[in-house]
């Protein structure tokens, strides 16, 4: 339907709900017209209404003067957008009029509906590939989401997703920081081992993770994930830059996770909810039938591990890190400078540490056990010693062994170990320091004391170690009071032997003699 017609419809439906009864302001809501509108073409006749639209029609145009210069343009850049016209009449004509955009953008599209000028839309021919081989390719992508936490926040979490082409086998690990390469690695093991095997490709974007830089075609890719790829080997294909149809699959497994499994999720703890992530997979993920395949993942992946390469041995993520000598003062040397690592790392002479060099110029440290220890900004002089107070701290002792230590002062030991749980995830960066200062309140007030604690802190949802503390000091104050009343008043003398002495008695006659 042209313009034309779209506004004569419009008029006769105007007068027809008219007839019918309506208001000018119930028609207004009705059609979505501005109430002026609806007036004016009540106000008019079908005939006046027709002479108005044709004066619009072939009335002259602010711009019409410049018709041939966009014209021209135009059939020069047909994909120029309104905004690019526009700049290009003020650079060319210092008499434009002050138009607006929206003035600019119909002028366009005028011309370009007059003279056959079509905008050209990218487009794209998509053609179904043939399903590929057991055991041929997997597909790797990463997500983030927004959760909501149990306390109303929200809560940014990253997940890791891989899928078997295939089968449409998934598999995903979910993490509260952004994945390192070197985390992406121990997610890839934790793939392969759920897929109880591998495949002959992977298909990656183009990710900082895996990837230094694109020389003219050549992929170059991080130390660590090249080592990790020989180790393995996999065949890795990238993607083209900003082409995530060309790995549709994962793709949509992004957006499964998102809209079947997160959304509408409360965040208790990571564990939990790679827990149930892993449930998820194996109750709806992997066990519906596919809309593409018509098939149930599952049965199809114990056909398809058949075709994957068998897991001989297990991958040590650190091997493809440069590991550095630990010194006694609990420092690394690297490049020249000195980067401290937590008080109890070094373990003799030979204790080793892994490093990462990131593309946003940091090292991140890593111990035997491939947890992060250390992150700092990489100093580009020499000589400096990198690393602030915190790293003078004691971390020898784990967090889940501090909160085992400080179970066993409470009566209570789930109530407190589901608090301690609770201060580890809401301030993960201080659990520490949070810890031991329960600690060392435990230590200067009995149990009852910090049971009465602990108790009126869950109830009234405090979760804070200096406010632990402070109710602590209340209730020490209160049962103090109540001790110093119920005992009975003791009266002490300096000479405790001086209430047994008895005093001399004179005798009455002898001041009845002197009286005579």
């Amino acid at each position: 339907m042209s313009n034309f017609s779209k506004k004569l419809f419009m008029y006769h439906k105007v007068h027809q709900q008219k007839r019918e009864g309506l208001k000018i302001a119930q028609i207004s809501r009705e059609l979505g017209l501005d109430p002026r509108t609806v007036k004016n073409y009540l106000a008019m006749t079908a005939e006046q209404y027709h002479k108005y639209l044709d004066r619009q029609r072939t009335r002259k145009k602010e711009l019409d003067v410049y018709e041939p210069f966009v014209k021209m343009r135009l059939e020069t850049c047909e994909d120029a957008s309104a905004a690019q016209v526009h700049d290009w009449l003020k650079e060319h004509f210092t008499d434009l009029p002050d138009v607006t955009e929206r003035t600019v953008l119909n002028f366009v599209m005028q011309i370009r509906s007059k003279h056959g000028i079509p905008k050209p839309f990218g487009h794209r021919d998509y053609s179904k590939l043939d399903e590929p081989p057991y055991g041929k390719q997997a597909q790797v992508d990463f997500g983030e989401y927004n959760m909501t936490a149990q306390e109303g926040t929200r809560k940014k979490i990253y997940f890791f997703c891989m899928v078997l082409s295939r089968s449409r086998q998934k598999f995903t690990w979910y993490s509260e920081h952004p994945f390192t390469t070197l985390a992406a690695i121990a997610a890839h093991e934790r793939a392969l081992q759920f897929f109880e095997g591998i495949t002959e490709q992977v298909v990656y974007d183009q990710d900082t993770l895996f990837l230094v830089n694109e020389n003219i075609g050549d992929l170059i890719l991080t130390e660590a994930f090249r080592k990790y790829a020989e180790y393995r080997r996999i065949k890795l294909h990238f993607c083209r830059k900003s082409d995530p149809e060309s790995k549709g699959k994962v793709e949509n497994v992004v957006k499964y996770i998102k809209h079947n499994f997160l959304r509408g999720r409360t965040f208790i703890n990571i564990h939990v909810l790679n827990e149930q992530g892993l449930a998820w997979l194996q109750r709806t993920a992997n066990a519906k039938v596919h809309a593409a395949t018509r098939k149930v993942p599952q049965d199809e992946w114990i056909i398809e591990k058949q075709y994957l390469r068998p897991i001989l041995d297990h991958f040590k993520p650190q091997v493809a890190f440069n590991s550095y000598n630990v010194r006694k003062d609990n420092t690394i040397i690297y490049k020249g400078n000195f980067y401290r690592v937590p008080i109890g790392t070094y373990q003799g002479p030979k204790t080793i540490v892994w490093t990462e060099h990131t593309d946003d110029l940091k090292l991140i440290i890593y111990d035997s056990a491939q947890q992060q220890i250390a992150s700092h900004k990489i100093y580009m002089g020499k000589g400096k010693t990198i690393g602030g107070s915190n790293y003078k701290r004691d971390f020898s002792s784990g967090i889940d062994q501090m909160i085992e230590e400080l179970s066993c002062m409470f009566t209570d030991r789930e109530g407190i170990k589901n608090y301690l749980l609770h201060l580890r995830n809401d301030k993960p960066r201080y659990i520490r320091d949070q810890l031991q200062h329960i600690k060392k309140l435990a230590g200067n007030y009995d149990i009852k004391i910090m049971d009465m604690t602990l108790s009126f802190c869950i109830e009234n949802k405090i979760y804070r170690a200096t406010d632990f503390g402070s109710v602590a000091r209340k209730f020490f104050v209160m049962e103090s009071q109540q001790s110093f009343i119920a005992q009975p008043i003791a009266i002490r003398t300096i000479n405790q032997s001086a209430h047994k002495i008895t005093p001399n008695k004179s005798n009455i006659s002898d001041y009845q003699r002197l009286m005579q």
